[in-house]
């Protein structure tokens, strides 16, 4: 089953802001990449 590119950035920055926290610029970047890439990314299978 296909996971929801919007439930994929979410989890991602979820674990990307733990690893960072108090980085607001880095997160804002970061999640910017990763909407860009997410529709591709969860289409690749595991």
């Amino acid at each position: 089953m296909q996971q929801d590119p919007k439930q994929f950035v979410e989890q991602f920055m979820n674990d990307v802001i733990a690893r960072n926290p108090g980085e607001k610029e880095f997160h804002q970047a970061v999640k910017e990449v990763v909407e860009s890439i997410a529709p591709y990314v969860v289409q690749i299978p595991n």
